[in-house]
């Protein structure tokens, strides 16, 4: 390897990446109910989301549903429904059984409910 000599007037350059603070104005759809705070340190962090929906039959919370996009991800774009199972778990009478059981058919209506919105707002958008 040759032996290099540096004079105090060589200049040496690297790339660094930076977080860039300046607003970014996006198209928001209709559903969306806002965002997640203000910052956002990378694009792929930004989301669009709907309206929380708490289904809880029988005053029994089972889910929590709404409806996310994220415009900017490098894996799947399409608007889909995030859904967030309550924690089930847990030791029931043979009545308890029973009405969990009503319970989880009824959260499944409605989820089929949210689901088919999903579909007409999929229709709708093209996204």
């Amino acid at each position: 390897m040759p032996d290099r000599t540096f004079h105090p007037d060589d200049r040496r350059t690297a790339v660094v990446k930076i977080f860039v603070h300046k607003p970014l104005e996006i198209d928001e759809p209709d559903w969306c109910a806002g965002h997640h705070g203000e910052r956002a340190e990378y694009k792929v962090d930004i989301s669009h989301d709907g309206p929380q929906h708490v289904i809880s039959p029988g005053g029994r919370e089972l889910f929590r549903a709404f409806f996310t996009q994220a415009p900017f991800s490098t894996h799947d774009r399409s608007i889909g429904l995030y859904v967030e199972v309550a924690d089930l778990t847990g030791t029931r009478t043979p009545q308890e059984v029973e009405q969990l059981a009503n319970d989880l058919e009824s959260a499944a209506v409605r989820l089929r409910e949210l689901g088919h919105e999903l579909a007409a707002i999929l229709a709708g958008s093209g996204r």
